[in-house]
């Protein structure tokens, strides 16, 4: 019997949206400020394409590459929002670490706190 040509695998798409660390990390992007955007971004001879922030009026835009893979994203919103204040907002320790903040442990707040 002939083996089915159709894979049983979910289509790519719907395994990057339910990628929990993308997702996340867009939460924490648009609670900094900014309109977080999956777009197709094209690709022309004489230029290169990738992720990245532009301002449409007073709005700042995170602009993701829908074609890159999910890793690139991950690592392109990370490297954004290492650049951004984020002491505002909550965001779990290891994946503050992850994107290149500072997770405060006990000893550290403790020494914060301690007087000489």
């Amino acid at each position: 019997m002939a083996k089915s040509s159709r894979s049983r695998r979910p289509a790519k798409k719907q395994v990057d949206e339910l990628n929990p660390l993308l997702e996340r990390l867009k939460e924490i992007a648009a609670a900094s400020g900014m309109d977080v955007r999956e777009e197709r971004l094209y690709r022309e001879v004489g230029y290169s394409v990738h992720s990245g922030v532009c301002r449409v009026g007073e709005q700042e835009v995170l602009l993701l590459d829908k074609n890159s893979a999910t890793a690139e994203r991950i690592d392109s919103i990370c490297a954004i929002l290492s650049e951004r204040n984020l002491d505002s907002l909550f965001i779990e320790p290891e994946l503050r670490r992850q994107i290149g903040g500072k997770a405060l442990t006990v000893d550290e707040g403790e020494a914060a706190g301690a007087t000489v």
